[in-house]
């Protein structure tokens, strides 16, 4: 082997890169600490709206309106309420103009909460996989 040429390393590039998404920026797939704050954000934004509803909120109900909080919003638009504020969005991977009912595949993988930690090189959750989709920084 010629000393100027190297085998492919699949470490190389950054996340995101085989799906064609840019390093950083706006389009960049947003970074693990990033995620964690919205889904941490979203989770608060389920229980005030559970405790608005019926205080003192149980458990069950906050999660019933945590998973209709993420799951309608991330169909139709592609964006939570904490992701508005985080400045994230979902993409389909295969260009599909909504996340649609990918998204409730996608929420009830979130409920076990380790498929989103096992992220692949492209920064994608086991629920985004499952899901089809991507979560992208807008800003």
């Amino acid at each position: 082997m010629r000393g100027d040429v190297r085998p492919a390393d699949p470490d190389d590039g950054y996340p995101g890169k085989d799906l064609g998404l840019p390093e950083s920026g706006p389009g960049a797939v947003a970074s693990p600490p990033l995620r964690l704050g919205q889904f941490v954000l979203d989770l608060l934004v389920g229980g005030l709206v559970a405790a608005a509803i019926s205080f003192p909120a149980p458990a069950t109900l906050s999660l019933v309106v945590w998973a209709v909080l993420v799951t309608l919003p991330v169909a139709v638009i592609g964006q939570t309420p904490a992701m508005v504020l985080t400045g994230m969005r979902v993409l389909r991977v295969d260009g599909a103009p909504r996340v649609g009912l990918w998204a409730l595949a996608r929420t009830v993988s979130l409920f076990f909460v380790v498929p989103a930690a096992i992220m692949d090189r492209d920064g994608r959750g086991l629920h985004d996989r499952v899901s089809r989709t991507v979560v992208i920084r807008t800003r």
